[in-house]
């Protein structure tokens, strides 16, 4: 029972989108996303497991000895029996059969029930596994401040994987107040007992300069706010660079191709790896033929913040297409209105080239479509300060008279949120719907949220068939509408842990509204306890 027992562990998969660039694709695992963006946070026992991930569950587990029928029955009646004698191990380990459907049906809420027996009786692995379940909504209901005290429970007791997890709890402001140097300590902790996702977040704090000691920690909002009223000196490195889900400056000098093309791969669709091969993009940076940069720019036109950055950077360098700088500022700029955490940054620096501005002004003064679109967007943006409200909406219609489709979805933008023009969501529809209708699929996306959200469920369903599709594409915009859906009860039934899932997919790649879509949830449900105040 022992060695069955020892077979039988949970390994969360941790998605390092948002905080760690340095892993291969192919083994990328987050971090703070370990818990919630993912159904469930399996455990590691120590480096004797091999996991293995199934294409039915998006969770990893350790395989359970194969055996004859009824070796497998008879195994099921004993662990069953023993369960119910109160054995604590016996209780863990069948609440991950139900969990995973080794030997007994799956079943949620029994795995919920026989884990919480277990932690009862202050089993470490029970305690941990149920402080996950307890996170992420699997059988129980969500309840993230409870999850924060039993974690911390493993983590008192030296377990390193509880050690890790909460000191990613002190990254996020959700929880518990941001504090880096708390962070630091438990990941570090864990990082000592050789647990390799953390000696990982050690690096990447060392490259952002943080450690132990206690100094002031920065309001992602502060930051973000400052970037769109005052944009960085020429010498700023990119600007909106997130550690776990909030928005932090990074300290790195540079972003390269080679971090933009792990982001793409991370979250970008599986035809893009399956055709260019993980191994051999990563290995050879930017992918220079055309097949490669085609189907990067399919991605990006399905809504893909990450694969539009990189079709800027190729426009930029000259990388699989003709080097032009403005047609890079374009796609950096429909990034960016896709919440791109790396676009604002390349496009700062893109912006202040010698020249560069001189000669946008010059093609825009001509006329031409595109630098028109560029001159009002960044007027828009903030990054510039060369025109008028009135005069860089004037520009933009020009481009949109043209027929210029970035144009007619920035515009659409503009009544749906209210700059420059009287807001008006009906005319902001038209927008997209003429975009959508010229077969520009990020439109269509738009068009689509805007369906499932006015109430009209004859068009609702289908759009949010056709949301569920971009979503696994790596739009950001569907991934957020659908976290909508699932909090509100919109089309489906009230489910809050899908609803964090796709808060926080999207909120890990720079989405500003699936951010606080996030803050308002935990705001909602947050006890009132000292340890659980956020706000200083």
């Amino acid at each position: 029972m022992d060695k069955m027992r020892k077979n039988v562990v949970i390994e969360q998969r941790i998605n390092y989108n948002a905080i760690m660039k340095k892993l291969p694709v192919y083994k990328t695992i987050f971090i703070f996303f370990y818990c919630l963006l993912q159904p469930i946070f399996p455990f590691q026992e120590k480096e004797k497991s091999k996991a293995f991930r199934t294409k039915s569950t998006p969770y990893r587990i350790l395989d359970v000895k194969q055996s004859e029928v009824t070796y497998q029955l008879w195994e099921g009646f004993q662990l069953m029996r023993n369960a119910n004698a109160g054995d604590a191990p016996s209780q863990h380990e069948l609440s991950l059969r139900y969990l995973t459907g080794k030997g007994f049906s799956p079943d949620t809420v029994k795995s919920a029930q026989w884990m919480k027996k277990a932690a009862d009786q202050d089993y470490i692995l029970a305690k941990f596994n149920y402080g996950i379940f307890l996170n992420n909504g699997w059988g129980v209901e969500w309840n993230p401040f409870e999850a924060f005290r039993y974690i911390k429970y493993a983590a008192d007791k030296d377990m390193r994987e509880g050690e890790y997890v909460l000191g990613l709890f002190y990254t996020d402001n959700l929880i518990v107040r941001r504090d880096y140097p708390t962070a630091y300590e438990w990941i570090k902790k864990s990082a000592d007992q050789n647990y390799d996702p953390a000696k990982e977040v050690m690096l990447e704090f060392e490259k952002r300069g943080i450690n132990g000691v206690k100094q002031k920690q920065k309001d992602s909002s502060t930051v973000t706010s400052a970037v769109k009223s005052n944009p960085p000196q020429k010498s700023s490195p990119p600007i909106v660079q997130p550690v776990m889900l909030e928005f932090e400056e990074d300290k790195t000098v540079e972003t390269d191709d080679l971090t933009l093309l792990k982001e793409l791969f991370n979250e970008g669709n599986e035809e893009l790896r399956n055709t260019l091969g993980i191994s051999k993009i990563l290995s050879d940076s930017l992918q220079t033929d055309s097949t490669g940069f085609s189907l990067i720019q399919r991605a990006s036109e399905l809504g893909n913040p990450e694969a539009m950055t990189i079709v800027a950077r190729c426009y930029e360098r000259g990388i699989g297409v003709k080097k032009d700088k403005l047609l890079a500022a374009v796609h950096y700029i429909r990034a960016i209105r896709l919440d791109s955490r790396r676009a604002p940054g390349l496009l700062w620096r893109l912006i202040n080239e010698k020249n560069i501005q001189t000669n946008f002004n010059q093609q825009a003064s001509k006329n031409v479509t595109e630098a028109l679109y560029v001159t009002s967007s960044l007027n828009g943006l903030g990054m510039i300060g060369s025109l008028t409200d009135e005069q860089a909406l004037q520009i933009l219609q020009i481009a949109v008279s043209k027929s210029f489709i970035p144009a007619v979805l920035d515009l659409g933008n503009c009544y749906s949120q209210g700059q420059w023009v009287k807001a008006d969501k009906k005319k902001a529809v038209e927008f997209w719907k003429y975009a959508a209708d010229q077969g520009n699929n990020e439109g269509k996306i738009r068009v689509a949220v805007a369906e499932v959200f006015d109430g009209t469920i004859i068009h609702a369903k289908k759009s949010f068939t056709e949301l569920e599709q971009y979503a696994e594409n790596g739009s950001v915009l569907a991934q957020t509408a659908l976290g909508y859906c699932h909090e509100k009860g919109i089309l489906v039934p009230i489910n809050l842990s899908q609803a964090i899932y796709f808060y926080r997919k999207s909120a890990q790649r720079g989405n500003q509204s699936a951010l606080s879509a996030l803050t308002r949830m935990y705001d909602e449900r947050r006890p009132k306890e000292k340890e659980f105040q956020v706000e200083e």
